[in-house]
C-alpha cells in the first residue's frame, strides 16, 4: 500500500521518493497521473528496466515500455530547454494558455533521453495548474514524466477514490487532491509543416486554441 499524503499537508516526502526515482500518484488539474521525476532517469541512455520507477510506469498500465510518457514542467521556457526548432505559433499557444489543459508536442532537444522521445523524435510538454504538481517540480528541481493513473482502456481517474486499487498499491506514494478542477484529459496539439494538428480533444476547447492563432 503507497503512503497516502493529503495534498494540504507537506509533500516533502513524496517530492524526496520522486528524487531517490519513486513512482508516485500525482493530482492533476485535468486527471489522477502516475510519475516519476526526469532527473531520476535523464542519465540512462537506455529504458529503464520494468522494476524502476519508470518501468512500472508500464507495468501499472499494462502498456508496452517502448511507448512514451508526456513531461510536466515549470514554464514556457521549457520548450526551448527540451524542445528544438519549436514553431513560433506553439510558443504562442503556451504563452497564452499555459499553465493550463494543454499539451504541447514539439521537437525534443539532443540531450532528451532517446527512451523518452516518441518515434518521430518529439516530446510532449505541459505546464500544468495543478499547485501540487509545481510544487513537487519546483522541490525535485525536475520536471516530472506523468500520464494517467489508469489501466490501458480504463477511463482516467478525476478523483482520489476513482484510483484502482492495484494502480495505488503498485506506487510508492499517492497524494490525495479529492477531485480535479477539470474532469478530463489535456487537449494534446502539434503544429507540422505550419498546421497545427488536434492530436487529442480534451479539457480545453479548441476554439480557444485557434482563436491563439488567429
Amino acid at each position: 500500500m503507497a503512503n497516502v499524503i493529503k495534498a494540504h499537508d507537506n509533500l516533502g516526502p513524496a517530492a524526496d521518493c520522486l528524487t531517490a526515482g519513486g513512482l508516485a500518484l500525482v493530482p492533476t488539474e485535468t486527471v489522477y497521473g502516475v510519475g516519476v521525476a526526469i532527473s531520476a532517469f535523464a542519465a540512462n541512455l537506455e529504458t529503464p528496466g520494468p522494476d524502476t520507477g519508470y518501468g512500472r510506469i508500464f507495468t501499472l498500465k499494462q502498456r508496452e515500455l517502448t511507448q512514451t510518457v508526456p513531461w510536466l514542467v515549470d514554464g514556457p521556457a521549457a520548450l526551448e530547454r527540451y524542445g528544438k526548432d519549436v514553431p513560433h505559433s506553439i510558443c504562442a499557444l503556451a504563452e497564452k494558455l499555459w499553465p493550463g489543459a494543454l499539451t504541447l508536442v514539439v521537437p525534443a532537444a539532443d540531450d532528451v533521453p532517446p527512451f523518452m522521445r516518441a518515434a518521430d523524435g518529439t516530446v510532449a510538454l505541459r505546464v500544468s495548474a495543478s499547485p501540487v504538481v509545481q510544487e513537487l517540480i519546483a522541490r525535485c528541481g525536475s520536471p516530472l514524466a506523468v500520464t494517467s493513473a489508469n489501466t490501458h482502456g480504463k477511463p482516467a481517474p478525476i478523483s482520489f477514490d476513482e484510483v484502482e486499487p492495484r494502480i495505488l498499491a503498485g506506487v510508492d506514494v499517492a497524494i490525495d487532491a479529492g477531485e480535479t478542477p477539470c474532469r478530463d484529459a489535456s487537449t494534446i496539439v502539434a503544429v507540422r509543416d505550419g498546421e497545427l494538428q488536434i492530436l487529442r480533444e480534451g479539457a480545453l476547447a479548441v476554439r480557444e486554441i485557434r482563436a491563439v492563432l488567429e
